[in-house]
């Protein structure tokens, strides 16, 4: 394979409308004038373009490809190792372009891989003075261009020519990566080809899919399990529901008449009533007490010789819910718990073994500066100009952004609160109601106004969060990264999870506070029996199913739209490259797919003795958006820019922290909320949490301690290559 300088390799294109004013007309020619100068090919030529009228198409394109010799200096600078096939971010004025090229076979594997090459200049604004030259996002901002974009190499057309594909010859013909991801990866379910889209699309793309590979393999055994204690759990209470029917019939036929002219009895009879379901349904003590509260009402009756006794038994709504709730629940959350652990100890291992295959160990050691990053005086160490930005200042902006998060935090505890004031209101307004019209009037209408606030409040913070970001001035892209991902998460994890903590540990009877806000009467609390687990388990169902819908209906529908478009109606490139350009912007595809992911994974671990069949349908999720993504990622969006990873970045941090509290909130659900915990005094349940956090606590150090986070294979790779290194330099040495 070799390299060939064909100036048909479209690395990077822009678009323009003409007659858009002579302001941006200049600001545009001077940015054009410094890419040309930066040795970057334009097509048309720049003075060309600038003096010549293009004709009438609705935009011009502006086609930029990057010679061999220019990726090899900005190679240099960068110190990326070899072997090198590039997709470069290449840095102009404050905006990555990148740029498609392959270096020749001496230098290369052919599965060639894809780094990001920056080079950094000055933002176009700073202290409120413009440079001479805009930079790329200001002119974007500004319209003076209409997008920036890098061609995806896509389908074999009759041009004969693959638009943006490889200059990688291959037996005379060109290699074609689109079609390669495209056959393997978008049509078929299988293993991840993580190879060919860390090629494609980068190591943050790609570092993303792996993880959710792992994620998906790990928890087929939970799922599982949990979908056999569901059965379990089903199939104990349709034979409860029976048995409280047998004893219906029996305390109609000979105990009614008894118990309503020897209201003595009634204590006896509840407790027989009782003892007759005590080995086959749950919660028996509430189911007592009701026994007792309903035969002591028709034995103050008036006219005893008409009285009717019948405990109800569940409904077939009933049935199902409380089907989600056993005793072989604590089993379960205990599975969970581990299983986070054993997750997140096997993608150390993955992450160890892709960064030594991948060879970016060091990137973050070597990362340049951001191109936004503007500076206030010269570096203390360096004396470089403008490279210093003072911590006090920033700290500042940090402050200032984490009051805003606290204010953003209030609003969502003041969307739950209306929540819970409408579900209160409309139970006692339904209380002559039938059960499941109740339960439709709050469970459900409840669980729906929660999941429509959460998909709001997150639209809505996810603005205010970039922003705030690109406002505290971060150095480096990755410090910028993590700085985002801490901020959405922080704000999601309150979004997400409030109403669901507030039904497990809060929602209880709280008549006096009802009427102290002027709504005397009403009073909030989990049903007749305060079973707040049912409650809680339709919740979390309600928030999965409804948190994952409006994106996979707007990816499907996106999928089926791109299905009537097609490259062969494209009589020549520029058609293409317009066709292309009609595509919606991935945006920040890693930062929004993690945070959906990591919040569903919440949902598993922190109330996972509430809903068996959350790993089932967690699983589910991750097979189909992977699909859907990678369908996304190739034929319905523009190709995204190729950016360098060594990890996923604070995400691991966010889960660790996860699967800890998921230990001590599933350890309180089952002392506290669970059918196990029921019934017991304060002190057994006390009991319950801390020999089951101890437990599971002491099982998690042991598998951090025998689970080594670096493969053998790995540790002895990396020793054999600094021998041989220093092998070599030795032998240097000694010439």
């Amino acid at each position: 394979m070799e390299r060939t300088e064909d100036p048909q390799v479209i690395d990077y294109v822009l678009t323009y409308k003409r007659g858009d004013g002579q302001r941006l007309a200049r600001e545009r020619m001077n940015f054009l004038r410094e890419v040309k100068k930066t040795g970057l090919c334009l097509d048309p030529d720049v003075t060309e373009q600038l003096s010549t009228d293009q004709g009438t198409r609705p935009k011009q394109i502006i086609k930029i490809h990057a010679p061999f010799n220019l990726l090899s200096q900005v190679a240099e600078k960068m110190r990326l190792k070899m072997p090198l096939n590039v997709e470069v971010n290449y840095i102009l004025n404050g905006i990555h372009i990148p740029i498609e090229s392959h270096k020749d076979k001496a230098n290369l594997n052919e599965d060639a891989e894809m780094q990001s090459l920056n080079d950094t200049t000055k933002d176009h604004k700073k202290d409120g003075k413009l440079k001479d030259v805009p930079s790329l996002s200001y002119l974007l901002m500004e319209k003076a261009f209409t997008s920036a974009f890098t061609l995806h190499e896509g389908p074999e057309n009759h041009l004969g020519y693959l638009p943006g594909a490889s200059s990688v010859q291959e037996n005379g013909g060109h290699h074609n990566s689109w079609m390669d991801l495209n056959n393997l990866w978008a049509k078929t379910y299988r293993m991840q080809p993580l190879w060919k889209i860390r090629n494609y699309f980068g190591e943050k793309i790609a570092f993303y899919f792996a993880m959710m590979e792992v994620l998906l393999l790990i928890f087929i055994l939970p799922a599982l399990c949990g979908l056999v204690i569901f059965i379990y759990g089903l199939y104990h209470s349709i034979s409860c529901h029976n048995a409280i029917s047998d004893v219906n019939t029996i305390l109609q036929e000979n105990s009614c008449s008894l118990v309503c002219s020897t209201p003595s009895m009634v204590p006896e009879v509840a407790e027989e009533a009782a003892n007759q379901i005590r080995n086959i349904c749950d919660n028996i003590a509430a189911r007592k007490k009701n026994i007792e509260q309903i035969m002591n009402r028709i034995c103050a009756s008036e006219n005893h010789s008409d009285c009717t006794f019948q405990i109800l038994p569940d409904d077939a709504l009933g049935v199902f819910k409380s089907s989600l709730d056993n005793y072989a629940s604590p089993l379960f959350g205990m599975i969970v718990c581990l299983w986070g652990t054993i997750f997140l100890e096997f993608w150390k291992r993955r992450n160890a073994e892709l960064v030594y295959e991948w060879d970016v160990e060091s990137y973050e050691d070597d990362e340049l500066v951001r191109p936004e990053f503007y500076g206030t005086k010269p570096d203390p160490v360096t004396g470089e100009l403008d490279a210093y930005y003072s911590t006090s200042g920033q700290c500042l902006k940090f402050v200032l952004s984490f009051s805003v998060g606290i204010l953003m935090v209030g609003c969502v505890f003041i969307s739950v609160l209306a929540v819970v004031v409408y579900t209160t209101w409309a139970r006692f307004r339904t209380t002559d109601s039938g059960s499941f019209a109740q339960f439709c009037l709050t469970t459900v209408i409840g669980s729906l106004l929660n999941a429509l606030s959460i998909f709001l409040m997150g639209k809505a913070y996810r603005i205010i969060a970039v922003r705030m970001t690109n406002w505290e001035n971060h150095r480096t892209q990755t410090e910028y990264n993590d700085a985002l991902i801490i901020k959405s998460f922080a704000f999601q994890f309150a979004n997400s999870y409030s109403p669901l903590f507030y039904i497990a540990f809060v929602r209880t009877n709280n008549e006096q506070y009802f009427t102290r806000i002027g709504l005397p009467g009403l009073t909030d609390n989990c049903g007749e029996l305060n079973n707040c687990m049912l409650e809680l388990s339709f919740q979390l169902l309600t928030l999965m199913i409804m948190e994952t819908l409006p994106k996979f209906a707007k990816d499907i529908f996106s999928l089926y739209c791109s299905k009537k478009e097609t490259t062969a109606d494209c009589s020549n490139i520029d058609e293409y490259i317009l066709q292309e350009d009609q595509k919606p912007d991935v945006g920040d595809f890693t930062l929004e797919e993690y945070t959906a992911k990591v919040i569903q994974y919440g949902y598993q671990m922190l109330f996972a003795v509430s809903f068996p069949l959350g790993p089932l349908l967690f699983i589910l999720t991750i097979l189909f958006d992977m699909r859907l993504d990678a369908r996304r990622l190739l034929r319905t969006n523009k190709r995204p820019i190729a950016h360098m990873a060594q990890d996923v970045g604070q995400w691991f941090t966010i889960l660790e922290l996860m699967n800890i509290v998921a230990v001590v909130t599933n350890g309180c659900l089952i002392a506290f909320r669970s059918e196990f915990g029921r019934g017991r005094h304060f002190y057994e349940k006390l009991a319950i949490v801390m020999v089951f956090e101890h437990v599971v606590f002491v099982v998690k150090i042991l598998l951090l301690i025998f689970i080594p986070d670096v493969p053998q294979g790995i540790k002895m790779a990396i020793k054999k290559e600094k021998y041989e290194a220093q092998r070599i330099m030795e032998a240097e040495c000694g010439h």
